[in-house]
Order: C-alpha cells, then structure tokens, then sequence
C-alpha cells in the first residue's frame, strides 16, 4: 500500500478535508515510523484512529506492545479476579468476567466504558481471550472469559 491510498482512506472514512488528510499521514509517519501504510490503513478502516486538533489519534491499546503490557497488569497483583466460576451446574476453571474487566479498566487505566470495551473486543480478536465456550464476542456482561 502506498501513502496516497491511505490519505484517501483517511480523507474519506475520517472525513477531513483531503490537504489535512495529507499532512497527517506525514506527520504519523514521522511520529510512528515502525508502522508501515497497511497498519495505518486497517487502524482508520477499524476505526481505531480518529483526527483531533490537528493530528491523528491511536484509540487506547491499539499498539500490539501496549496490549500485551495490559495483559500484563491485567494477569498480576492487583489485577482481574481470575477464578474458578459456576453458572448452570457447571464449573469453568480459571476464568474472569466480562463486566469485571470493563469496570477493573475504567478504574484502573481510565477509559471510558465504550474504550474498555473495545480493548476486550481486540483482545478477543487478537486471540489473547476467549470466551469459555466460544459462543460469545466479548461484551460488558456476565460473560465467562479466559486467558489463552
């Protein structure tokens, strides 16, 4: 992918003006040289970057290191309660709940209840979580979840 394919995507799907959509690619590439224009590109298509006050803005644990450094937290002391959990007679080993970890990320690395969402939705995605029984997208729920 080249620069000018991903300036039109960012000019139409962040819907801005096609010269600031211009500079802000630029400005990215300066800022985050180890992204290359696919990354950026799928980031704007998923809706993980936004244009605020002149500059392109990555949505929380976007970057795969920051991720993996909130898994981190996420698994330590002072993290979610991961534990043995029983729902309909049956006992899921080791796991945590959906609602759980919405509210343990707004209070312990301040996101929004949509963003922490999110954050669970790509950690899903990305094959750090499951659902226990794979039946479920990660939601804001009485959901059982676990760590790969």
């Amino acid at each position: 992918m080249v620069k000018t394919e991903v300036v039109v995507i960012a000019y139409l799907n962040l819907k801005i003006p096609y010269s600031e959509a211009e500079m802000l690619v630029s400005q990215w590439y300066e800022r985050y040289p180890q992204y290359d224009y696919q990354t950026l590109a799928q980031w704007i298509l998923a809706g993980d970057v936004s244009s605020a006050n002149g500059k392109l803005t990555l949505a929380p644990y976007v970057d795969p290191d920051d991720l993996n450094h909130l898994v981190v937290k996420m698994q330590g002391a002072g993290g979610i309660a991961i534990e043995d959990r029983r729902y309909n007679f049956k006992t899921y080993p080791k796991c945590f709940v959906g609602s759980e970890v919405v509210q343990w990320l707004m209070a312990n690395v301040d996101l929004t209840q949509t963003e922490a969402i999110r954050v669970g939705q790509r950690m899903l995605k990305k094959g750090i979580i499951q659902h226990v029984v794979n039946e479920q997208d990660f939601k804001d729920d009485y959901l059982f979840y676990r760590f790969y």
